[in-house]
């Protein structure tokens, strides 16, 4: 995945985390319509840029927004 698809797909999860609030996953698979691999790419980027944080929480990682 080139770095312009990553951040095309980081910006669509910061918007629906703007939206929603704290989400997994897969509801941010789900709200996104993306593909699991373009989210877990999109959201290691956006970790490393200190704008999301993950909770891992058993089988589920919730994601916040970091503002």
């Amino acid at each position: 995945m080139k770095l312009e698809n990553i951040k095309t797909v980081a910006a669509s999860i910061t918007t629906t985390l703007e939206e929603e609030g704290i989400l997994s996953v897969e509801e941010l698979q789900d709200l996104t319509n993306l593909e699991e691999k373009e989210v877990l790419k999109a959201l290691d980027w956006l970790r490393e840029k200190d704008r999301v944080e993950l909770f891992p929480s058993g089988k589920v990682t919730n994601v916040m927004l970091v503002f």
